[in-house]
């Protein structure tokens, strides 16, 4: 079903990298807030010579992941549909840059609601210090605007906010959804010594798989493909995203095995 997915180019002007450095430490903290809009500068400062743009590049790509926020923070709203009534999306972003969508499509043509889960990691934009970047699996991005109450704006891949009286923001809640239901998931598994992990394509993160459900179901299907002791295999499954223990780790807990290949990469 077809929904905005707008992106912005990461690292296409050098100048707002250099603005990236100067103003990133200002986006630390609970809430994900705005720039200042005026940094005064020392005289040093002023006439410093610039670093070489490489070197720019790759400080500003630092910066922007420099500054996590300090718990997961979950946005809410009901943004248009092109087949139906509209979309209920609740986006959580966490602070190990993942994040987690709950979309469940209404009024559609056959009157029952169809709700997706999915998962991907974020960044603040580089282009523009307002915004943020979310990327999931296959490519799919989508660019938000923080605006000045603290609500994600869907802006288009020019980042510019669409040309619409309807609404595309998602308003901030009090408190935080993590998205535990399951979903279709597919990543690289691994599984050695009694220890089976999947690095969940899209998110560049990897989990441990728990030993409830079909944990150990997946650990017998990664055995059977007689692959060398810590090969990684893509592997399809459904499952969900809980948290254990104390403190809380995260775990991918396996529900339904479906496939898995040989020598192919997440960005297949």
């Amino acid at each position: 079903m077809p929904h905005p997915t707008p992106s912005s180019s990461f690292l296409s002007r050098l100048p707002l990298a250099l603005g990236a450095l100067a103003v990133a430490a200002t986006l630390a903290g609970c809430a994900i807030t705005l720039p200042d809009s005026k940094i005064p500068q020392t005289a040093e400062a002023q006439a410093a010579v610039p670093p070489p743009p490489g070197d720019v590049l790759a400080t500003a790509q630092r910066m922007s992941q420099s500054n996590p926020i300090r718990e997961a923070q979950t946005y809410r709203g009901v943004i248009p549909c092109a087949d139906c009534t509209g979309q209920r999306v609740t986006l959580t972003l966490l602070p190990d840059w993942t994040w987690r969508m709950r979309r469940t499509y209404f009024g559609t043509r056959d009157g029952k609601d169809q709700t997706f889960i999915s998962t991907g990691r974020w960044e603040r934009s580089l282009d523009n210090l307002r915004q943020i970047r979310v990327m999931g699996d296959r490519n799919d991005t989508a660019t938000y605007e923080v605006t000045q109450n603290s609500a994600l704006k869907l802006v288009d891949q020019d980042g510019e906010p669409a040309r619409s009286a309807l609404n595309y923001s998602l308003t901030q809640q009090f408190d935080s959804d993590l998205i535990t239901e399951p979903f279709a998931m597919r990543g690289r598994v691994t599984s050695t010594e009694g220890k089976t992990t999947i690095a969940l394509c899209g998110t560049g993160k990897t989990y441990p798989v728990a030993s409830t459900g079909q944990g150990q179901a997946l650990a017998d299907a990664y055995s059977k493909l007689r692959v060398a002791p810590g090969t990684s295999v893509l592997m399809w499954v459904d499952g969900r995203i809980v948290s254990t223990g104390q403190p809380p780790v995260e775990q991918v807990e396996v529900q339904n095995l479906s496939r898995g290949t040989l020598n192919s990469p997440c960005e297949n």
